[in-house]
């Protein structure tokens, strides 16, 4: 391929193309080796590649295999010594194995396939759950099953979309590896880590990650998970990973989230509209407002309207100012509600707008979708509105707070406005088709809202900061929203607790729990124990895990370290 080290590093990636690999001279390498080594014992396997480009055609990367497996058996390595590796890179395992046996008729013996499952890289490993990803690891265990293969590098690493919910980062890193340690004993050809030693992080070092217990040497620690119930939209894994939400249906009023495709969710900085981070946190949340009258932003009306596909609404950051639409542009500027900042909400397969349901935005002023501009290397994290597709750039997720984050607010009062006055509204605006756009025809009437008046409202503390305005305890100014005050949330000290004993394996903290014969405790945070050790033994460590976790366990218990309560960052460190 163009990229180091596999081939010479091309920029840009266009000026390499896979007619540039030299398939002949290769071969040549190969029988030079295999002639080299053909006698040595301790030889029992060789790889043909690394990492080939998805970009060469399947046909001609089987030709290439079948002719490499050829010379290495001329060569003097026979097949009853040394087995002959055929990676499978970024493709299809199940597709290629087809292509493959349709190819060469099974003439080649001891062959087996390699394949690398990473779960951090590219769009589509990003864009999954925790839940997610040990499904995936499941979907690993069938194809291990059924063909010859080496799993030839894995590590720990998880992508943007994983994000703590009822587990730490510690309960999920020990879940994960114990899920692929389990899978991965189905490879016919065993598997290899990587790496031994890596600097970078615990995820990519297993001796590191082996003196804090993550990788169990006993098959009794390798549990299955549950299976997932045929003919349900609903994993049960998510709710047992996820905490759940207060009330599942998302309504006007309501915080929330959107995770774009690649796992990271809308942001708003000043009022730049992008998708940056994994995290959720204060820049991360939006209010749904209703388009409406111009003289009512919510009534009594909305306050318990689950939305539903077609509805159009307005999003609302937490700078106080919406979301709008100039062209291609978005950005977080607009203070008055007009076409430019509502938004038509297309539900993929349902009805009703529930929390992790995917949907479309799409601009009511141009019919536009919203998604991040990954076309563009140059601003691939902007939010823009320039497709008309409904397709996976632009599909996005919609999450409600978890329930120890943030508390939903519900509208209940109407705002004043400069000569303000009107009836209760009847009806929101809904647009059912995929097509619509601008005008004013059909519906309700159109209604409009503005931030401006000083309502009563409700002050929520929230172990994240400062809510977001929301509408329901009156839509706040930016101002009245930030002064909003911060409380810790309870924790527990074990993370485990919702799991069924027989599906996952025991977490460190809970081992230690045992051998002190405590049961797990709510721990609460607070601002004396920053800074605090663990007193006793029976009391899991106020530490991140990667850095001081093995300071209160002691260098004689390696092998059951305790899992530590991690803290949740403060909104300004989590965006």
């Amino acid at each position: 391929s163009a990229e180091a080290p596999c081939g010479r590093r091309q920029r840009p990636a266009t000026n390499w193309h896979w007619r540039h690999w030299l398939f002949d001279a290769t071969l040549g390498v190969l029988r030079t080796v295999a002639a080299r080594y053909r006698d040595r014992r301790v030889v029992t396997g060789i790889a043909v590649c690394n990492e080939p480009s998805p970009e060469v055609p399947q046909e001609v990367l089987c030709r290439f295999y079948d002719c490499a497996v050829t010379e290495i058996r001329k060569a003097g390595m026979k097949s009853d010594c040394v087995t002959v590796v055929l990676p499978v890179f970024q493709r299809c395992l199940r597709g290629f194995a087809q292509a493959w046996e349709q190819h060469t008729g099974g003439r080649h013996a001891n062959i087996c396939f390699e394949v690398h499952w990473y779960h951090c890289f590219e769009n589509e490993w990003h864009g999954l759950t925790f839940a997610q990803h040990l499904r995936a690891v499941q979907e690993h265990t069938r194809d291990l099953q059924q063909y010859p293969v080496v799993v030839g590098e894995w590590s720990l690493a998880l992508g943007h979309g994983a994000q703590p919910g009822k587990l730490s980062k510690d309960d999920m890193r020990t879940i994960f590896a114990h899920a692929q340690l389990a899978a991965y004993q189905e490879a016919s050809h065993g598997w290899f880590f990587w790496t031994w030693n890596d600097q970078h992080s615990i995820d990519w070092d297993w001796q590191h990650g082996f003196e804090e217990g993550y990788f169990p040497m006993s098959s009794g620690l390798l549990r299955r998970l549950p299976e997932l119930p045929p003919c349900s939209s609903d994993d049960p894994l998510e709710d047992m990973f996820d905490l759940p939400a207060s009330d599942p249906r998302v309504h006007l009023g309501d915080t929330v989230y959107f995770r774009a495709f690649h796992g990271r969710y809308f942001d708003v900085e000043d009022s730049r509209v992008r998708a940056r981070f994994g995290d959720r946190g204060r820049w991360q949340q939006f209010v749904l407002c209703p388009y409406d009258d111009p003289e009512m932003v919510v009534s009594a009306t909305h306050s318990d309207y689950s939305l539903r596909h077609g509805d159009v609404v307005c999003l609302l950051a937490h700078s106080g100012s919406f979301l709008g639409v100039d062209g291609t542009h978005v950005s977080a500027d607009v203070q008055q509600v007009d076409d430019h900042c509502a938004f038509i909400i297309h539900v993929e397969g349902s009805s009703e707008v529930r929390h992790r349901s995917a949907i479309f935005l799409q601009s009511l002023a141009t019919s536009k979708v919203l998604a991040p501009n990954e076309s563009d290397i140059h601003s691939k994290d902007e939010v823009v509105a320039r497709w008309g597709d409904f397709g996976l750039w632009q599909r996005v997720v919609v999450e409600k707070p978890l329930s120890t984050l943030v508390t939903p607010r519900r509208p209940r009062r109407r705002l004043s406005f400069p000569g303000g006055g009107g009836s209760v509204p009847t009806s929101l605006r809904r647009r059912g088709s995929l097509e619509s756009g601008g005008g004013s025809g059909g519906g309700a009437p159109r209604r409009r809202s503005s931030l401006e008046g000083t309502p009563r409202a409700r002050r929520r503390r929230s172990s994240t900061g400062a809510s977001p305005a929301t509408p329901g305890s009156g839509v706040r100014t930016h101002e009245q929203a930030t002064c909003s005050g911060r409380a810790h949330d309870m924790r527990r000290s074990s993370s485990f607790s919702s799991l069924a004993a027989e599906d996952a394996p025991a977490t460190s903290c809970q081992r230690q729990q045992r051998r002190c014969g405590s049961q797990p405790r709510l721990v609460r945070d607070s601002p004396a124990d920053l800074g605090a050790g663990a007193e006793s033994s029976c009391e899991p460590p106020i530490a991140t895990p990667s850095k001081r976790r093995r300071a209160s366990v002691g260098s004689r218990n390696m092998a059951e370290p305790r899992t530590p309560v991690r803290r949740r960052a403060s909104v300004s460190q989590s965006h």
